[in-house]
């Protein structure tokens, strides 16, 4: 079955030079405070680039750069799911909490969301040599398991990708480097097209 993503970047960008969300970002470390939604922006625009470039269909649910609230954002998913169940959301975030390394969410229990999550999951692992990864295999996949809002709420297959932690200063260095974003967004992007082409 051939699937289209529905792409997600979490909370607010930065309209001239004002970040839009409270909270969610990094310290102020040597490269400066790293914004979670303007990093999230970064990963869905050079995904937008990539498929555009490959000819391969997309949704974007947030492109504004204000802070679109959760609720408009799962109505819009839920609109474009009527219309083509094909569909799955991908919501893109970096992390934060004192952590380190890469995890992916979908819901509680066994849903077509974890079909989707373990193959970005198991890319970003080959992929992202020398990153940890934050994967719970006790029930035999790569996925943690969280009722947040974008997975829960939407009609949607959903999958939540936290790509590192802003807040650690390992990946906070990645979280910044055009070299770990390529290598990172190739990963997704290579599961989204085969997605499609399936």
């Amino acid at each position: 079955m051939s699937l289209t993503v529905m792409l997600d970047n979490g909370h607010g960008g930065v309209i001239a030079g004002k970040y839009q969300t409270a909270g969610k970002r990094s310290p102020k470390w040597s490269r400066g405070v790293l914004y979670e939604g303007m990093f999230n922006r970064w990963v869905v625009n050079r995904i937008i680039e990539q498929l555009d470039r490959k000819n391969i269909p997309y949704h974007h649910l947030s492109p504004e750069y204000n802070d679109v609230t959760l609720e408009t954002r799962v109505n819009r998913a839920n609109a474009i799911y009527a219309i083509d169940r094909n569909t799955y959301i991908l919501s893109i975030h970096a992390n934060a909490g004192g952590g380190i390394g890469v995890e992916g969410f979908t819901t509680v229990g066994s849903t077509q969301s974890d079909a989707i999550a373990e193959m970005i999951l198991g890319n970003l692992e080959t992929d992202l040599v020398g990153q940890r990864m934050r994967f719970d295999r006790s029930d035999g996949d790569r996925d943690k398991e969280k009722n947040y809002y974008i997975l829960r709420k939407p009609i949607a297959p959903a999958f939540l990708l936290e790509c590192g932690f802003m807040d650690n200063t390992v990946d906070y260095n990645n979280l910044w480097d055009s070299s770990y974003l390529t290598t990172l967004v190739d990963s997704i992007c290579k599961s989204i097209e085969k997605l499609h082409a399936n």
